[in-house]
């Protein structure tokens, strides 16, 4: 048994506070430069270690890893062509933050 096998894995889901952040709520955009969606939150995880952004499309949550991330400005960037989501609209962007956004607060709120 291998020290990394006894230990649990350990994971943990960040958000910021503002709408759109740093990168919470930034588009989405594949290697094909097609919308997929917004950033939902930033996963971590420890054994194995890893990191990832939770990209919330239409109709659809799914992960990317971030070596798959190209680059990040006023859009994120992927340097790979994502099947998982179908490409979406700009009043889906706005939809999406908000949806997000209510979601925050109601993490928050549940204190």
């Amino acid at each position: 048994m291998t020290s990394s096998d006894s230990m649990p894995s350990i994971e943990a889901e960040l958000y910021e506070l503002s709408m759109p952040g740093r990168l919470l709520g930034k588009e989405v955009l594949d290697s094909r430069a097609r919308r997929i969606g917004i950033v939902r939150s930033i996963r971590i995880a420890l054994n194995p270690t890893r990191s990832e952004l939770i990209v919330k499309g239409a109709e659809v949550e799914f992960p990317v890893d971030f070596a798959k991330v190209e680059t990040v400005g006023t859009v994120v960037q992927l340097n790979s062509v994502v099947k998982e989501a179908e490409e979406i609209e700009v009043h889906d962007v706005i939809r999406l933050q908000k949806e997000v956004l209510d979601d925050i607060k109601s993490y928050l709120g549940a204190r």
